[in-house]
């Protein structure tokens, strides 16, 4: 059922662009590697994603490796010197293999141009899980996303981005309940000159709530935009 949707969800987006002019959109798949391994884990953000945008309004779906599934529906405005971008996202958990709670994401991003220097943006976000109905605790995460970007050479855009997580639930974390703040760093290159085509390469470093074990990570991908 919940294949045949991510299939009408990308079917549906061709259909729209097929027959509405100043629709964008697309089809993104990427591949995640821990420690030289593909990732298999709640963590994992392997998949296929499609996404449609009109007039601000943007829509996408999105099938995760783990059998997770992601809803989003964001609006962006842009004003005269910056822009501003709400968004919900819903994470269905229901087709893992271990239980685990559904979750609501709750964003709210502002960015703009530095000087025609370099791009920037903070986003804020609230992750909370639902009840699942499965015992397992409810998790209450406040995120924040620092980024900043340039466009190096004609082809590259790189970006770079600070990632903060602070868990508010102490029963959700296994090991030091009072290590409850993690700080994750990613680098993307985005190859953005490319007919039909726009690849990524990205390297990251996760942290763990509860330990001091960090992962370095790699991912790669590709969008297909129409």
């Amino acid at each position: 059922m919940k294949k045949t949707a991510i299939i009408l969800a990308i079917t549906s987006a061709f259909s729209v662009s097929a027959f509405a002019n100043g629709v964008s959109g697309g089809i993104e798949l990427d591949a995640k590697f821990v420690n030289g391994e593909k990732e298999y884990t709640t963590t994992n953000g392997s998949g296929i994603k499609a996404f449609v945008g009109y007039e601000g309004f943007g829509l996408s779906a999105k099938r995760k490796a783990n059998f997770e599934n992601e809803y989003n529906v964001n609006y962006k405005h842009d004003f005269e010197s910056f822009w501003l971008k709400g968004e919900y996202e819903f994470v269905d958990k229901k087709s893992r293999q271990q239980p685990a709670n559904d979750q609501n994401k709750f964003g709210v991003t502002v960015g703009g141009n530095v000087a025609d220097m370099f791009d920037t943006s903070f986003r804020l976000r609230k992750d909370i899980d639902l009840n699942s109905n499965n015992a397992t605790p409810r998790g209450d995460i406040t995120r924040f996303d620092l980024a900043a970007g340039k466009q190096l050479t004609e082809r590259m855009y790189l970006n770079a981005k600070v990632v903060g997580q602070k868990q508010h639930e102490k029963k959700v974390i296994a090991g030091d309940q009072n290590k409850d703040m993690i700080y994750n760093l990613e680098l993307r290159a985005t190859f953005n000159a490319i007919d039909n085509m726009i690849p990524y390469v990205e390297i990251g470093n996760e942290g763990k709530h509860g330990d001091d074990k960090r992962n370095t990570y790699g991912k790669v991908g590709v969008v297909f935009p129409f």
